[in-house]
């Protein structure tokens, strides 16, 4: 007899090597499913593979060593030598303006007139009180004549005599005061005549007539047209080569044509700003116009220096500018001052080296030490 009795098994019986091979499918499953739940873990807990490992495509630029030439064309914009926004000191409505935009004045020419009601009657008023004054002091004058005369017949005392002279005396420092009061209130009337400081052209103008204006509130702009000049900006090693009197031609972009200027004033350079300078046009005979736009001619000295791309620098509104270097297929933020501009390469002082690649395009929202990728 049998040890076993099949009628008695319940299960099916199976071979034990086709059991194994139907389990492999069960197993695979098993593993996808876990693949699958770990990818859920990880867009749950945010982390986007994919994007971790993504570059920012980017254009690059070798950084330059470059000895300036002879001469450096530095761009600018004339205006006039002598300006001026002319204002009233006291507050009211604007009465007159007798010139227009584009008109040519003389020194001390009204501008325009104000209309204060409180000025005219401070002038009365200064007036009446000069008169009542003078009236006063004459009167305690003839009096003191008067007792002198009687006191040297002895009919009155040496007392009332002095008492007479001390009235007189004080008269005559309250007819001062008033005099000094007309004087100030005649200077405020006239002040509502808004004059000229000096001959020029009325560039810009700012009220009507009928407006109302504050004290201080520019009426309009005014300007020398015959005296012109420009700003340039250099770095602090350049400009501490120069000096106020050094000759600089400025030659002008529309026809070449050059004229003579000068160096009037060096100003003091700000960390991480160039140095402003301002130069002067010599008087010439032919008509330069402000607003023109000009090269000033500065000689570019014999030093080295690194030169990016203008496109390379990024200023975030700081007062810092900075360029983004490629550093390990990285992006490395460099701070740098900018200086002389040459054919839209800028002369750069911070730590660069010649052949260093920088980012000319795509780096307006990087940020240091973002993975980049070069486009060839």
């Amino acid at each position: 007899m049998s040890l076993f009795n099949v009628r008695n098994v319940t299960g099916r019986i199976t071979d034990r090597s086709a059991s194994s091979v139907r389990a492999w499918p069960a197993v695979l499953l098993l593993a996808l499913a876990a693949g699958g739940l770990s990818a859920c873990r990880g867009a749950a807990s945010g982390e986007d593979p994919a994007a971790a490992n993504q570059a920012r495509p980017v254009v690059v630029a070798v950084v330059r060593e470059h000895t300036p030439g002879p001469a450096l064309r530095l761009p600018g914009s004339l205006r006039s030598a002598q300006r001026a926004r002319p204002a009233f000191l006291h507050a009211g409505y604007i009465a007159k303006r007798p010139v227009v935009l584009g008109s040519h004045v003389t020194a001390g020419e009204i501008l325009a007139t104000l209309h204060n009601p409180a000025l005219q009657p401070g002038v009365l008023a200064a007036e009446a009180g000069v008169r009542e004054a003078q009236e006063q002091y004459a009167q305690l004058q003839r009096d003191t004549e008067r007792l002198a005369e009687l006191r040297s017949r002895s009919l009155v005392s040496e007392d009332e005599l002095e008492r007479t002279r001390s009235r007189r005396d004080s008269a005559r420092e309250v007819l001062a005061s008033a005099q000094a009061r007309l004087a100030e209130a005649r200077e405020q009337f006239a002040e509502a005549s808004l004059r000229a400081p000096f001959s020029g052209v009325v560039m810009e103008v700012h009220v009507e007539a009928g407006d109302f204006v504050s004290a201080g509130q520019p009426v309009l702009e005014l300007a020398d047209t015959t005296r012109l000049e420009l700003r340039i900006e250099l770095p602090a090693a350049r400009a501490a080569a120069m000096n106020t009197g050094d000759t600089v031609p400025v030659l002008r972009s529309r026809d070449g044509a050059q004229r003579p200027g000068r160096v009037r004033e060096i100003g003091g350079a700000l960390p991480g700003r160039t140095q402003p300078v301002i130069i002067e046009l010599e008087p010439g005979d032919e008509a330069w116009l402000p607003g023109e736009a000009v090269y000033a001619m500065v000689d570019g000295g014999a030093t080295p220096a690194l030169f990016v791309p203008l496109a390379a620098i990024v200023n975030p509104g700081t007062g810092i500018s900075r360029v983004y270097r490629v550093n390990a297929d990285r992006a490395e933020a460099v701070e740098i001052r900018p200086g002389l501009l040459a054919d839209g390469w800028v002369a750069v002082d911070g730590p660069l080296r010649a052949g260093d690649q920088v980012i000319v395009a795509g780096q307006a929202t990087l940020l240091d030490g973002e993975a980049v990728s070069v486009l060839r």
